[in-house]
């Protein structure tokens, strides 16, 4: 009997998938190349193709054994959609979601006034779409009764900075069921109108900058035009203006490689600039469909890129899973603000009980808890840390005043003069579509009151089926 031929890879497990080609759910297989990880969807009618899910198996494993149990968000009677075609098909959430909304989107519309090669999500422009005061506030409305306490509430668009009540809409926003509002905004109109950045900073909104590179022809690549000084002018008005900030930077293999660190830079020189996120770069949507396909990079090697040139101030294993979502998902590093450098938490902590704060809330649950706290002193005692000691003792006044109890919300704030946080988090596209992954998505749509969609399947599937945003 002949040998089977021998493959260059070995085979670990099935997904339900997604063809690129047909935009059918298919299986997928999950397979170790050397050291890689890959998916690759096997479509009966369109073959087979691959794209890259990890850098590294030994890592993949290991978060694969930290996935969370199941924590289904709705009681079977209670806002929940009917399975008929199951995921990814009936959202709203069905009965296959795992992990409650801990971050809602809103798009409030579809202007923008950019058309950016590497935008990874639809906006028609023959029909300029507002989303009306009512139909917002019945949204937010539905998001506290079906979740109750939300660290944050996001908006974003196309560019939310055109909707002519975006204040109002922020104004709407606020509640005392939701820990603090977040803007996206490519940056365009605040580097043009400090007025604007002041209002913003009155109602306390906190503004998710884009920022992707330092290099003008860099910026013509994944923009379309150079707008490196329009951005770095933004930051200037947010700071004089008050506004705290979080720069999301989109990372795209051997184009921006370079600029994580220089971001780094400028959140130690900055106290405004409160987070780092990095998105890797997602193949889908008006422009990143069409965009110069490369090797995706996935959460441990944008955490590898992240960390290269930083000299061990911070280094991979400073990061952790985000607990309430796929580990292919979410990455992220909790750092102390020492002058202008960091300090990992998890030179303290362990991954185990960093990961446990983070189980039921999108930002570190601050409570009264003695034992947690009193553990972290001792360590840096252990350490002789002298130069995070005093800080943090400093710290734990601040947020256990002796006269009065501060809420989980007030707690969270006052903690952002010595807390700094860098995510890392990867976008589903066509190629490395999971349904797995689409159930434990804690980044929800309330895209029409009583509905919630998982950011990545509104993206591929239902944002295309909704006219205000795709022809």
């Amino acid at each position: 009997m002949p040998r089977l031929p021998t493959r260059d890879y070995t085979y670990f497990t099935t997904v339900r998938g997604m063809c690129r080609s047909c935009r059918q759910i298919v299986p997928a297989r999950i397979l170790f190349r050397e050291s890689e990880v890959w998916q690759e969807r096997l479509c009966p009618v369109c073959g087979t193709a691959a794209a890259l899910i990890a850098g590294d198996k030994d890592w993949y494993l290991s978060r694969l054994a930290e996935m969370p149990q199941d924590r289904s968000p709705l009681p079977a009677s209670a806002h929940r959609t009917k399975e008929r075609k199951g995921c990814p098909h009936d959202c709203g959430p069905c009965a296959w979601h795992a992990t409650p909304c801990q971050l809602p989107v809103i798009s409030v519309t579809n202007a923008c006034n950019l058309r950016c090669p590497i935008c990874f999500t639809y906006n028609r422009r023959d029909r300029i779409f507002y989303m009306p005061l009512a139909e917002i506030e019945e949204i937010v409305d539905w998001v506290v009764r079906a979740n109750g306490q939300c660290d944050l509430l996001n908006i974003t668009g196309g560019e939310p900075t055109l909707h002519p009540q975006i204040l109002d809409i922020i104004k709407l926003c606020r509640r005392p069921e939701i820990g603090r509002v977040t803007m996206n905004s490519n940056g365009l109109l605040l580097a043009n109108d400090f007025s604007l950045c002041e209002q913003l900073s009155e109602l306390n909104v906190y503004v998710i900058l884009s920022f992707d590179t330092f290099s003008p022809k860099s910026s013509i690549n994944l923009h379309g035009q150079d707008l490196v000084e329009t951005k770095l002018k933004a930051i200037e008005n947010l700071k004089k203006a008050g506004v705290k900030m979080t720069l999301l930077n989109v990372l795209v293999r051997e184009e921006n490689e370079d600029v994580p660190e220089k971001l780094l830079t400028l959140m130690r020189q900055h106290d405004h600039i409160l987070s780092l996120t990095i998105q890797t770069m997602t193949y889908t949507g008006q422009g990143g469909g069409s965009f110069a396909r490369a090797r995706h990079i996935p959460v441990d090697d944008a955490a590898k890129i992240v960390c290269r040139n930083l000299h061990g101030e911070i280094v991979p294993s400073d990061f952790v899973s985000r607990p309430s979502a796929h580990p292919l998902c979410y990455s992220l590093s909790y750092l102390f603000k020492l002058g202008d450098s960091f300090f990992p938490f998890t030179r303290v902590l362990s991954a185990a009980e960093l990961r446990e704060k983070l189980k039921h809330s999108y930002l570190l649950k601050i409570e009264d808890d003695n034992n947690f706290f009193s553990d972290v002193v001792n360590r840096l005692y252990a350490q002789n840390n002298t130069a995070l000691l005093p800080k943090f003792k400093q710290l734990l006044g601040t947020l256990f005043p002796r006269d009065r109890v501060l809420s989980h919300f007030t707690r969270q704030q006052l903690a952002e003069s010595s807390i700094r946080t860098v995510y890392i988090h990867t976008h589903m596209d066509e190629d490395t579509f999971d349904c797995s992954r689409v159930a434990m998505c804690p980044d929800q749509v309330p895209c029409a009151p009583g509905v919630l969609i998982p950011a990545c399947t509104y993206n591929l599937f239902y944002r295309q089926q909704d006219e205000r945003f795709y022809v």
